[in-house]
């Protein structure tokens, strides 16, 4: 006999982020969904991020709460500050269940401990995982996984690694592949963000553009921008625009490339990095980790070309050649020559960049959003109102 069905009426989402990127904007569509769907809605995060995730989350307000991953900590601080504070946020607003979104792994331990010792049911979405599994102290790994969630991830080889870091059965992560809007094409918008975005940077109208957009870390290849910057403006007379901060933004700002009207120009994080897309000529995705990035997306959904590494679209496996143009490592030499037969070869990127349009438009967000909604109904409580598509 079955017990009775739970109403998700209050959801809890415990943020563990140290920062604002990918994770925390398809987090924040998700919320926004379920806000408008009836839920109850309060999101936790630290302090230092409340301001800038605010934006993102309106209506649903962000509180402060020590959850947050925070890298200076080893794992077993991390993981004892997060179960306090989930525990008292736990007792506090008595959810009925929480989302729990994961930018890595590990960076939940401490959460998973506080829903494991309350019985409450979880939504764990894991959006980056390592190649090579971390080895976490069983310790610290036994009261996690007595948590009752259920588990996502953004592409297949994350679900694998997921697996593998927590030694869950293989397929006990299920694949929800992300999701973007997709906007009516408007000639004249285009055309006018071209010439506006040029005109800021100080460049001609028909001036070659190609950005980054992204974190600027390690993973995301962020430290090779310089010399591609330079190589690009050597070859086609580019310039590079990179959208994002991070750890190496004071290296960057530093770089000869970054000087005023050089080939690099570091614009820091922007809200209007879909008027960037509108307006560049390509996107690169230099990265050597991804999930499954939204930029890509957003560029498909905005006609703008893209050329990424094999690892920044490994979460499109064999299609991703069909999408963009791929290069086999972060080859600077490799990179370049396939920003440039993007210029050159003008019917081949048209085909490219109408077949990433359509896999964006078919596989948008409200089909993300759907199967999200069948997870929770399914897999967590039993009965979540149903969606306004």
């Amino acid at each position: 006999m079955t017990g009775p069905v739970r109403r998700l009426r209050r959801l809890l989402v415990l943020l563990p982020s140290a920062g604002i990127g990918g994770a925390e904007m398809h987090t924040a569509t998700l919320v926004r969904a379920l806000a408008a769907a009836g839920v109850d809605i309060t999101v936790a995060a630290e302090a230092g991020l409340r301001e800038g995730l605010a934006p993102l989350f309106a209506p649903v307000a962000v509180e402060a709460a020590a959850v947050g991953w925070r890298e200076a900590e080893g794992l077993a601080a991390n993981a004892g500050r997060q179960s306090a504070a989930a525990t008292a946020l736990l007792a506090r607003l008595r959810p009925d269940a929480v989302l729990l979104p994961l930018p890595w792994p590990s960076h939940g331990l401490g959460l998973q401990a506080a829903l494991a010792a309350a019985r409450t049911p979880g939504l764990a979405i894991v959006h980056l995982a390592p190649i090579e599994p971390e080895v976490l102290p069983s310790a610290l790994v036994q009261p996690a996984l007595a948590a009752p969630l259920t588990w996502v991830a953004v592409s297949a080889p994350v679900a694998r690694r997921v697996e593998a870091v927590f030694g869950l059965a293989r397929g006990r992560v299920t694949v929800v592949p992300n999701g973007v809007a997709v906007p009516p094409e408007d000639p004249a918008r285009r055309l006018a963000e071209r010439r506006a975005r040029r005109t800021a940077l100080g460049l001609g109208p028909d001036a070659p553009l190609v950005l980054f957009a992204g974190r600027l870390e390690d993973k995301k290849g962020a430290e090779l921008l310089p010399a591609l910057a330079d190589h690009l403006r050597t070859v086609l007379g580019a310039t590079l625009v990179a959208l994002g901060e991070g750890p190496l933004m004071p290296r960057l700002a530093g770089h000869p490339a970054a000087r005023s009207e050089g080939p690099l120009r570091l614009r820091g994080a922007v809200p209007d990095v879909a008027d960037w897309l509108l307006a560049a000529d390509a996107l690169v995705l230099p990265s050597r980790l991804e999930g499954f990035p939204l930029v890509f997306l957003e560029a498909a959904a905005r006609r703008c070309p893209v050329v990424a590494t094999e690892a920044a679209l490994e979460c499109l496996g064999s299609l991703a050649k069909c999408f963009a143009w791929m290069s086999k490592s972060q080859s600077i030499l490799d990179l370049t020559l396939h920003i440039s037969v993007i210029f050159k070869d003008i019917e081949a990127a048209g085909s490219r960049v109408e077949a990433a349009h359509a896999y964006a438009e078919q596989y948008g967000v409200d089909w993300m959003l759907d199967r999200y909604f069948v997870q929770l109904r399914g897999g967590l409580i039993g009965d979540v109102p149903v969606r306004d598509s």
